[in-house]
């Protein structure tokens, strides 16, 4: 009690329940499905619970099957029939409980901590965080996650008449790369739309693998501090890759190719943590608080968000609209204000910067991982690999071709190769450039390289891209067929939806790169790549569940 009779602080009521166990035991299996049927089930069938407790494999999800679980329900089934009267429940279940059976394994893990039985420990203690199982140093965890910026920012364009305008974006999105333990950011990547997508954090990903380079910044009075810079190559002259990775399981990172090559390229422990739950990766959520509130809340538009018990605040009194920005001055801010902050003080390190921190570590002989090949596997990083078919007809004289992503590829190397329709060769793409197509034959050796014909051969453009003009296309705002270049047409579009449409102005924004580039012409080279290409590695990383090393399906 404080002096003036009341308490102190605030005083919170949680709820306390207490379940009691039913006296009464069952005696007879269920007749139909209902609350507490399956409980029943279990209970007069303890064969089963250790059957479904003994599944250690993956669980299905939504659109991601597992084949495993579909052969450990089929056995499930053969138990239930053996137990259970055709007349009870589950037998008389069409789908015998098996949102039941998902949701039992489902409880039975959460919070069981794994023990490996061939060895003798004195204390079963359940680990928390990475650091409990790992005994981790400043470069070994690297955590990835997209943030969106407390801040409404317009832009200024052209409307399709060539009349300037104005015009707000939708949302914009900041992905981080973050050497945790050090506190140091290690690869940024700025993206707008109402979400990244995989290609944003593809791109992100293989940043971190690169040596940071100093931008031309726009602003004249905007500069360096000395010494700063992105990731390790500043502060001890070469990039250090981490041996944990750790990101949310989000539609984004689990692109085709971001599953085939996180696990091959990053190397190490690839975590993936529930999407939603920024608890998982705390590190960087305080980071890009502490980037909120020194540098996003302070531009014009800058805001705090709504919470449960406030409303949505702003943090100065600048109008965004009277402030237009561009999406390079933009960029530019965030490279100068994140390489800064690698070489600001943190309490947590007595006053030091990450940079002096990393820099006495490698002086003392710690151990960073590395690799000299790292520029390679930022490459790899982004080639999407799969099956490539040869089609064609010679009858119909229809030269030989491949048919990938909305787009036919040909090369004037196999005009006439009548021999090679329906022959099938391993197939690279890139993902931010997906004009040419490499195959290679089962040796791993460049057997040709394929050029998309038109409308998708001229100006650079990602698989993201393509697949966005096709959408558009499909829902008849726009005609490509016949045109010489789709992505000149996809502009033409946005331009004159600018004015009136957020989300036009956010596309033109996003892919400004494709749309303000120069289309090659028909003469232009593919860029250059090693000659040997290796066959596709069946990787398997789990999003849930236990997980076990090794190739998959090579231990039962």
């Amino acid at each position: 009690m404080a002096s003036d009779g009341r308490m102190h602080g605030w005083r919170a009521a949680l709820p306390y329940k207490v379940r009691t166990a039913g006296k009464k035991t069952p005696v007879e299996f269920p007749k139909n499905a209902g609350p507490g049927a399956f409980r029943t089930f279990l209970t007069l069938a303890p064969s089963v619970c250790e059957f479904l407790e003994s599944y250690t494999g993956r669980l299905p999800e939504r659109n991601f099957p597992s084949k495993q679980f579909e052969s450990f329900f089929s056995k499930y089934r053969s138990k239930v029939k053996e137990l259970v009267p055709k007349d009870r429940y589950p037998a008389n279940d069409p789908k015998c409980a098996r949102r039941s059976v998902i949701d039992y394994i489902r409880k039975q893990r959460q919070g069981k901590p794994f023990v490996d039985e061939a060895f003798e420990i004195e204390d079963n203690v359940a680990a928390a965080q990475f650091p409990d199982v790992f005994a981790l140093q400043l470069c070994d965890w690297t955590q990835y996650d997209g943030h969106p910026l407390d801040c409404d920012i317009y832009v200024e364009g052209e409307d399709g008449d060539g009349q300037s305008a104005l015009q707000r974006i939708t949302c914009t999105w900041l992905l981080v790369g973050y050497l945790a333990l050090l506190r140091m950011c290690c690869s940024w990547k700025l993206c707008f739309g109402k979400n990244y997508n995989g290609t944003d954090f593809n791109e992100a990903c293989a940043n971190g693998l690169r040596s940071w380079t100093p931008r031309a910044l726009v602003s004249p009075s905007m500069v360096y501090i000395a010494g700063s810079g992105i990731g390790t190559s500043e502060a001890i002259g070469f990039v250090a890759c981490g041996a944990i990775t750790s990101m949310d399981n989000a539609m984004a990172h689990r692109l085709n190719v971001n599953r085939q090559k996180l696990a091959s390229q990053l190397r190490g422990v690839i975590h993936f943590g529930k999407s939603g739950v920024p608890e998982t990766r705390g590190h960087l959520e305080a980071w890009n608080k502490r980037l909120e509130e020194t540098t996003i809340r302070k531009l014009p538009g800058g805001y705090r968000p709504a919470g449960d018990v406030s409303e949505k605040e702003s943090t100065n009194n600048y109008n965004s609209a009277n402030y237009p920005s561009s999406p390079d001055a933009l960029e530019d801010l965030m490279d100068v204000t994140i390489s800064a902050s690698n070489v600001g003080e943190r309490e947590c390190f007595q006053l030091r910067s990450p940079t002096q921190v990393l820099q006495t570590f490698h002086a003392s002989g710690g151990w960073i991982f590395s690799t000299t090949s790292l520029d390679d596997q930022a490459c790899e990083l982004s080639q999407l690999q799969f099956s490539g078919v040869f089609r064609g007809s010679k009858k119909n004289k229809k030269q030989p071709y491949v048919r990938f992503q909305y787009a036919r590829y040909r090369s004037t190397a196999v005009k006439n190769r009548w021999d090679l329709i329906g022959q099938r060769f391993i197939a690279r793409v890139d993902i931010h450039d997906a004009r040419f197509i490499r195959l290679y034959d089962e040796s791993g050796e460049l057997f040709v390289v394929l050029r998309a014909i038109r409308p998708w051969s001229r100006t650079p453009h990602s698989l993201a891209l393509r697949r966005l003009i096709h959408r558009n296309s499909k829902k008849g705002h726009f005609e490509v067929k016949g045109t010489s270049d789709a992505v000149e047409v996809y502009r033409n579009f946005l331009r004159s939806l600018f004015a009136c449409s957020p989300d036009a102005a956010t596309m033109m924004a996003q892919h400004r790169d494709a749309f303000d580039a120069i289309p090659d012409s028909k003469e232009a080279k593919p860029p250059t790549e090693p000659s040997q290409a290796r066959k596709a590695r069946n990787v398997f990383v789990p999003l849930s569940g236990p997980v076990t090393l090794g190739k998959k399906g090579s231990l039962k």
